[in-house]
């Protein structure tokens, strides 16, 4: 697995490499030791089915917030429930001054 790895990172690093023919690429990969198995899943750029022949599992990841941002966002909804009732009383001030003339 390792020097797939290596190989990989090789090609990542390489701009030469990353745009090689699929001759040249095929040369590369067996001048590194890999595997015709490997090589082939590396030609059709199959990140599943590489993954699979080295023995990784599936893999998953989650995003989720932390506490402190779910507590800021509470408290802007206050802030614009707050906001949104002293417009509201301006606004009825502002229509019985006019109703008063």
């Amino acid at each position: 697995m390792g020097n797939v790895v290596e190989f990989l990172a090789r090609v990542g690093q390489d701009a030469a490499l990353r745009h090689a023919t699929a001759e040249q690429m095929s040369a590369e990969l067996e001048a590194a030791g890999i595997s015709p198995e490997l090589s082939a899943e590396i030609h059709a750029g199959n990140a599943g089915g590489l993954r699979l022949l080295l023995g990784q599992g599936v893999f998953f990841a989650a995003l989720m917030p932390d506490g402190p941002d779910e507590d800021r966002e509470e408290e802007d909804d206050r802030q614009d429930d707050e906001e949104d009732e002293e417009g509201e009383d301006k606004l009825s001030l502002s229509s019985e001054s006019h109703t008063r003339l």
